[in-house]
């Protein structure tokens, strides 16, 4: 049996880690090390699956050894807590003087005031810590709030403490709140989480690397730069500007300008905005929208690109599923993999799905015109009393019912059927299903019962002819 070559391979690897990083001491190795860490065992699979291809043709035989895999277990233990270090926003970091490792916590108090007449914005440069800012009647700017400092003694926590004040400084019209973390030595860790009273009129600008922020009862702009931050806003008189790299929570309520977010992360939640809602990047979780007075534009990086005019109602989007209800169009949505519901909408609609149902329950006549397209999946649609159309529905790998009676008639192929009629002069409707089945009816008419093969024993929708 041959012996792999993995593990030379591994261990030069590991080296050329190591050095890299004594040739460039400012390299981020553990925030590397924490989130790519499953690429060596992507490789190593890689590289062994080569290995016993190779060994086959040739007739030898191969199979993991028990020192492999129990390497592979402990990778796989010290992977998973270098990145659950990471996310709770600590872990080691290799310096020249030695290995850091976690240390121990030392807490100290943050005051600061300053006067705020005749500023216009407030700056805030703080690389680690939380920040809530709340707008008053006063005229001066007021912090308080309380400094962790991760260190292996109190001294050498102490120094620090003393060389990392919160200091306010002016600049034109303009006030800067500096932490100057930057002044830590390597092997410590610092955060400042900041209590901040501001005048209502002042804007508020946020640069730093982790943090959460909670912002309320402003008058000015809100903008907010940060690697790793949740964001909470709430009572907000100008625009707001995110770009966050990461958060769990981005919530604003009560915003009277625009919001423009960008990033990745997970839950977005946005109610009673008044202005224009820009959306791009990658949020994974749920997507909630209420209350959008002017269009919502959100574009993301997994195929979904949706367009409204406003959300009198409510919108709630998650990886799976599309359901909104109460929406001024024109409304557009394309998506990859959702299954799609849009209630009481007005104006036109354009819906495209690769894979899922599409069920459409316009508001009152008129209509708008309808483009709705799934390529694996059925497309239902409910036609409001006295609405005039012109109907196309296809299911070209599947079929078609008709509920809502003359003069739509139907049109039936060796595997597809499709749905023709024209009621007045009213907009084109379009509906397709690839792979499916499709279904038109008149509110007030009860579905009908139908059965493609067989008696009518059990009532059930059409089923999905074989291709």
């Amino acid at each position: 049996m041959r012996r792999s070559f993995t593990g030379p391979l591994l261990m030069i690897v590991i080296g050329a880690i190591f050095l890299w990083r004594t040739i460039h001491p400012e390299t981020p190795i553990f925030d590397m090390m924490a989130q790519y860490w499953p690429l060596v065992l992507i490789a190593w699979g890689c590289i062994r699956l080569i290995e016993v291809l190779i060994w086959h043709r040739e007739g030898v035989r191969s199979s993991f050894s028990g020192g492999e895999v129990l390497l592979i277990v402990l990778m796989c233990v010290v992977g998973s807590g270098i990145w659950t270090a990471k996310e709770h926003g600590f872990g080691p970091r290799f310096v020249v003087g030695g290995l850091d490792w976690w240390g121990q916590q030392f807490d100290y108090s943050v005051s600061a005031t300053a006067p705020a007449a005749g500023m216009k914005r407030i700056v805030f440069e703080n690389s680690r810590g939380s920040i809530k800012v709340v707008g008053g009647d006063g005229k001066d700017v007021t912090i308080n709030g309380h400094k962790m400092i991760r260190a292996y003694s109190r001294n050498d926590a102490d120094r620090s403490n003393g060389n990392t004040p919160v200091e306010i400084v002016p600049q034109g019209d303009r006030l800067l709140v500096r932490t100057n973390q930057d002044r830590v030595p390597n092997n410590q860790r610092i955060d400042d989480d900041l209590e901040i009273t501001v005048p209502k009129g002042m804007a508020v600008e946020s640069r730093g690397y982790s943090g959460d922020h909670d912002i309320s009862d402003l008058d000015g702009d809100v903008e907010i730069n940060s690697n790793r931050a949740d964001v909470r806003l709430a009572r907000l008189g100008g625009n707001v500007r995110l770009d966050v790299g990461h958060s769990s929570l981005v919530r604003a309520t009560d915003v009277k300008g625009r919001l423009d977010l960008q990033g990745r992360g997970n839950d977005v939640e946005l109610e009673n905005i008044e202005g224009q809602v820009t959306i791009s990047g990658d949020f994974s979780g749920t997507q909630d929208f209420k209350n959008l007075a002017k269009p919502l534009h959100f574009e993301g990086t997994r195929s979904t690109d949706l367009t409204v005019q406003a959300v009198p109602g409510r919108i709630n989007m998650t990886l799976g599923e599309f359901d909104a209800k109460d929406v001024v169009g024109p409304v557009r949505l394309i998506t990859r993999s959702r299954d799609i519901r849009v209630d009481q909408y007005t104006n036109s609609i354009e819906l495209e799905t690769q894979r899922g149902d599409i069920e459409l329950n316009p508001a009152k006549a008129p209509l708008g015109a309808i483009d709705a397209r799934s390529g694996a999946g059925k497309v239902e649609l409910l036609i409001p009393e006295k609405a005039t159309f012109s109907l196309e529905a296809t299911a070209e790998h599947g079929d078609a019912v008709n509920d809502y009676g003359a003069p739509i008639t139907k049109e039936e192929g060796s595997r597809s059927a499709v749905l023709r009629g024209k009621v007045g002069e009213g907009p084109t409707i379009k509906l397709n299903s690839q792979r499916g089945w499709v279904s038109v009816r008149k509110e007030g008419n009860m579905p009908s019962e139908v059965v493609p093969n067989g008696p009518k024993s059990k009532p059930r929708r059409p089923e999905v002819r074989n291709m």
